[in-house]
């Protein structure tokens, strides 16, 4: 009976070791598999190299910069356009010209990044804004106003210059990313981290998020939203399986 016991416990432990390093093969080949496929990857290795360099940045919508046309809902996270026209004070912050809100805290300095849910929304301009920028005339939505934007219309995604970009797939969310410094904007698909466009020019005075939105007619998506996701979260999501 103990020789029993033992060569049985012995079978059951050599199985265990086996199983175990079956899995481990199985995990091993798992890694290399998602290495292999991302170190090939160019827009992968950018995102590694910025990951722990980026603040990521929860924005929060200031009410006193929305158009009338503008709705932001109770936690300042997101916004649509529609009716009905908002009777607000005309304070010298407001945008009343324009269907734009700016964000509540501005850059100066620093990488910062932040996201937002675009979904099929057919109609918007997201980026960045210089704090005296003109907000009760007229303006362009370019550098030359003080404006860097992703814009999209007329199923199209256009740049600061209004030049037209190739995307491989629909937008559902875009990732802006201030690199303040060295004088950039740039806009990536977090969905795989693919780089849109950057736009580099010479910043002088603070930086504002910058949102305009549009009439968003028959689409599911009538409001933009300000993502809350972390970019911790948002790395490991990169290497789980689908």
């Amino acid at each position: 009976m103990a020789e029993f016991v033992l060569h049985n416990f012995g079978f059951n432990s050599v199985k265990k070791k086996k199983k175990t390093c079956e899995i481990s093969k199985f995990n091993l080949l798992v890694f290399f598999f998602y290495v292999a496929k991302h170190l090939g990857n160019l827009s992968f290795r950018v995102w590694e190299k910025m990951k722990d360099n980026v603040h990521f940045s929860p924005v929060i919508l200031d009410p006193n910069t929305a158009a009338k046309s503008l709705h932001l809902s109770d936690d300042l996270t997101s916004v649509r356009n529609g009716d009905p026209k908002q009777q607000l004070p005309d304070n010298p912050e407001r945008n009343t010209k324009y269907a734009s809100v700016f964000g509540s805290e501005g850059f100066s300095s620093g990488k910062h990044s932040w996201e937002v849910e675009v979904g099929d929304h057919p109609r918007w301009s997201i980026g960045l804004v210089k704090e005296s920028v003109d907000r009760k005339g007229e303006r362009y939505s370019s550098p030359t106003s003080g404006i860097w934007r992703l814009r999209h219309g007329d199923g199209k995604y256009s740049d600061v210059v209004g030049q037209t970009l190739k995307v491989k797939k629909s937008l559902q969310r875009i990732r802006v990313q201030l690199d303040y410094d060295r004088g950039e904007v740039s806009f990536y698909d977090p969905e795989d981290m693919s780089h849109i466009y950057t736009h580099r020019d010479t910043f002088t005075e603070k930086l504002f998020p910058y949102f305009s939105i549009g009439e968003s007619a028959d689409a599911e998506t009538s409001d933009i939203k300000i993502s809350k996701s972390e970019v911790s979260l948002l790395f490991s999501n990169k290497l789980a399986l689908n």
